[in-house]
Order: C-alpha cells, then structure tokens, then sequence
C-alpha cells in the first residue's frame, strides 16, 4: 500500500528475488500509478479489495503514518487471520497504540522499520537494492505470533535487510535520539 521511493523499492526487490506469485499495490496517487505502469513492474493495481485482500499473505503499508487509520478502515473487514500487516513507518508506539485498539482482534500486524531510503521520492526512484546490509528494526510485544514473525524477518532478510527485534518504547526512544533529533536540528 504506497507506492514511493520504499514501497516501489519493495516491490522491484520483490519482483528482483521472486518472493510472490502474484503482487498488488493499493495506490491513491495517479501520478504514481502511471509511473509504475510506465515501468512495466511485474504487479497488479488492486482492483476489488473484497476479492482480492482475503487471499493475500502479507499487506505492507508504505504510506504516511497519518494514513495508517484511513487505510485500516478501507481494508481491514477483509483481511483474513493468516494475513500479515506490517508497515515501514519511523515512529511506531502512539500509531501502534491507535491502531491496536481499533482493528480487528484476531489480525496479526507486526510493525517493521527499513532503516533505508534517499533524498529522493516516488515510484520513479525506486531501487531494488535499496535495503541490501541495512538494518530492518522488527517490533516485538508479548502478542506478536512466532511464526509470523519469522516469515516476516525471512522477507526482509532475502530482500537484503539484516534483521533487529525491538519492543515499541526502546525502537521510538532509540529513533527520537539517533534519527528524529539530528533531522529536526538540520532542519532548522
């Protein structure tokens, strides 16, 4: 879901190391569907949520974490128990914490952070190698399924990522002192 400069990643890594049978995006953006069209990507616009989502393995959400509500209320009644929902946002425990406590029960979304990307945006950009010896920071919690887990850290591993398991408060306090605080300091 997102199709920027980390989800047209995913999605040419994807496609790069034969991970999927079969690939959908979920895309609000035109200009960016053109784009991947234009790039002939061995993908699939989403068509019917209804159809299509309850059959899927793996939703990863590449959006804007503002986005992250908008997108569960539009696809979560067909999200099946067997799907897992990870995301590549920076900023993991007040989304978490609000999601968590308006999706369905039984569907098992474990929070990913690429620690990955560039200066540059949009599907254009995209670099199937873009996570190659990266660290991919995984969110642990004592509700997370082991298995899941595991099929998402193999994911992230055969797309290049080395693999970290963290709980919400140390990646967000971790990230704030590390990542936000240096970006918010250049900026101004």
């Amino acid at each position: 879901v997102g199709c920027g400069l980390i989800g047209s990643s995913i999605l040419r890594a994807s496609i790069k190391k034969k991970i999927s049978k079969k690939i959908f995006i979920l895309e609000k953006s035109k200009k960016h569907i053109k784009q991947i069209k234009r790039l002939r990507l061995n993908c699939e616009v989403l068509k019917d949520p209804k159809q299509q989502i309850p059959n899927m393995d793996m939703i990863i959400i590449c959006t804007h974490l503002g986005e992250y509500l908008k997108i569960f209320n539009k696809i979560e009644k067909y999200i099946n128990k067997n799907t897992i929902v990870t995301d590549v946002g920076s900023a993991k425990e007040k989304i978490f914490r609000n999601i968590k406590n308006k999706i369905k029960k039984n569907i098992s979304w474990i929070s990913s952070h690429p620690i990955a990307g560039s200066e540059v945006s949009g599907p254009k950009f995209g670099n199937e190698k873009l996570f190659l010896g990266k660290w991919c920071v995984l969110i642990k919690d004592k509700d997370t399924n082991k298995k899941h887990i595991t099929i998402l850290s193999r994911f992230w591993t055969k797309i290049g990522s080395k693999i970290v398991h963290m709980n919400l408060k140390e990646h967000d306090h971790i990230f704030s002192i590390t990542s936000h605080i240096p970006h918010l300091v250049a900026y101004n």
